[in-house]
């Protein structure tokens, strides 16, 4: 979905929002795979490196280990701050824009265009009663953005990608069909070829998939570790597969990002790292 920043329509690039904004989400990644490589490093030491005292405690045979031990313990328990107080702050405005009513009139009257430019027929009383329904979508959207708001002071997680999400630039007009000719021609005949609303919504809808996943695999992983650390980390397999999950998740969000601008983000990121 979108056209390419150089306004030439032969090449096709995904939503983005300016470099600023994808900065905390990059911090976040590095801080991921980081951790990852931290725990299966410490996996790999940790077989066969402590043993028993007389008194009944383990003991440490290596040093290293033990250092390694620390540093994931700092990573995973004492995390860095992905948000600094430079950076921007989500972005959710009313996505009617005009006052109430009056908004919600201006996009019954978009959606009766997009209806009549795809030949769909939605029938008089459903329109009839779309302006009531348009009204408690906003009131849901309200409810849902404040709901937002208060998990994000929770999780800095949360909030470093929402950023990024809440700040992409959509094109609401036009968007690339990513099926094929046959699906594209079935759908237009059978009047299910979605609008450029559907798409933007199920595009957001897999970001945040995404982030939902990878903040569920690091609250895991942080209670595993705590596990192992009573158990004097006997085995890291699942603490690894966890972290695993987490990298995938934060890899599966920036696959939406443009490749250049993840890219750019990184460097930024790393450059701040040798800075500070």
């Amino acid at each position: 979905m979108g056209v390419s920043r150089d306004g030439d329509d032969g090449e096709i690039v995904r939503p983005s929002a300016p470099l600023e904004y994808l900065l905390p989400a990059a911090r976040v990644g590095v801080y991921v795979h980081r951790a990852l490589a931290v725990a299966e490093d410490l996996r790999r030491s940790s077989s066969g490196g402590t043993t028993r005292a007389e008194d009944g405690d383990w003991k440490d045979d290596d040093d290293a280990t033990k250092t390694k031990r620390a540093l994931l313990e700092g990573i995973l328990l004492g995390p860095p701050s992905f948000v600094t107080s430079s950076d921007p702050i989500p972005t959710r405005g009313d996505p009617y824009v005009l006052p109430p009513l009056v908004g919600e009139l201006v996009a019954r009257r978009r959606k009766a265009e997009e209806r009549r430019l795809l030949n769909v027929d939605a029938g008089f009383v459903p329109q009839l009663f779309e302006v009531g329904q348009l009204i408690g979508e906003r009131r849901q959207w309200n409810r849902l953005s404040n709901e937002e708001r208060a998990r994000e002071g929770t999780s800095e997680v949360r909030l470093a990608l929402n950023i990024y999400t809440t700040n992409l630039s959509y094109d609401p007009d036009r968007y690339v069909y990513a099926g094929s000719r046959e699906e594209r021609s079935r759908s237009i005949r059978e009047g299910r070829l979605p609008t450029a609303g559907d798409v933007i919504r199920s595009d957001l809808d897999a970001r945040d998939l995404y982030r939902n996943a990878l903040q569920t695999s690091l609250d895991d992983a942080r209670a595993e570790y705590l596990y192992q650390r009573g158990k004097n980390f006997e085995d890291l397999s699942e603490l690894v597969r966890l972290l695993g999950n987490a990298r995938d998740a934060i890899d599966g969000w920036f696959g939406f990002v443009p490749d250049r601008d993840v890219r750019e983000a990184l460097y930024v990121v790393s450059g701040e790292g040798r800075t500070r």
